[in-house]
This record gives C-alpha cells, structure tokens and sequence, in this order.
C-alpha cells in the first residue's frame, strides 16, 4: 500500500489545542483513578508535585514570580487561562480561570473540590524552590498566591 500524507497535515493551533485537552485531561484522570484506589485526589497531586519538583531546579532562586509564571504556563497548557499575573521577588499572585471545566469534571466522574486538588501539586513544588503556595476559589476564578518561605500567604 502506497503511503500518503493527505490529511496528515496538522496546522500549529490544531496541535496545540488537541495537546491542551490531553494535558489537562491526564491530570484529571489520574485524580479520578485515585479516587477508585481510595487515594484522595490531593494525595495523588502531591505524589505529581514531588515527582516533578526537581524538573524546576532552573527555577531555583529566582523567586515568587519567575515560578508563578511557569506554574500559570502549565495550567494554560491544561485549558487555564490567565486573568492576571503579578508579583515580584517575594510574593507573586495569578488569577485563574476556565480549567478544569464542569463538563470535564463530570466526564472523570469529579466534584469540583477534588479537581480543584489539581492545583496542590504546585505546593511540593514551590517547597522545593524555597517558596511557599497557596490557592483558593471565588466563583469561576482561582487564585494562586507563591511567596518566599517564611512569608505570611493571605
């Protein structure tokens, strides 16, 4: 059989959008198949967390926001977007919103609480870059606040 390439042919945005779905639908699956083992979904998060903290390593010491905006990256990669990113050195906050989605929790069988764990495993993370995370839900927005250790998180 001859090969051919047509309709093999993938534009940039149809790339990034299918990697965006699989991304944030891997981490929702994983909080789903803890659930099912009888894992919380913030445990299975700070397994993630601690397995992927010394990949940060070149994030080390360069304080709140340089590691803020690698930890919004990762969730615009998942579907997030950013409403608002802003700090400095010692404290950085990121306003987040859009992932994961009703209709995404509900396909993994989710609650809102146990998606939103998701977002723990930035606090092994930020601990190991000397930093110290926190995040809470208003509504459809989440807010995501990194401060240098010893800081008080508001």
């Amino acid at each position: 059989m001859p090969e051919t390439t047509d309709g093999a042919e993938f534009t940039a945005e149809e790339v990034c959008e299918q990697a965006k779905g699989n991304a944030g639908s891997v981490f929702l699956a994983l909080l789903a198949y803890a659930r099912d083992q009888g894992q919380s979904a913030a445990d299975a998060a700070a397994v993630v967390g601690r397995l992927f903290a010394p990949s940060w390593d070149t994030e080390r010491g360069k304080g709140a926001l340089a590691a803020m905006r690698w930890a919004a990256l990762n969730l615009v990669a998942c579907g997030a977007v950013v409403r608002r990113l802003a700090g400095d050195e010692a404290r950085a906050e990121a306003v987040v919103t859009g992932w994961p989605l009703e209709e995404d929790l509900a396909y993994f069988g989710l609650s809102r609480e146990e998606g939103d764990a998701v977002h723990e495993l930035m606090i092994p993370i930020a601990e190991y870059l000397g930093l110290r995370f926190a995040y809470r839900r208003d509504g459809d927005d989440v807010t995501l606040t990194m401060e240098q250790a010893g800081e008080a998180i508001s």
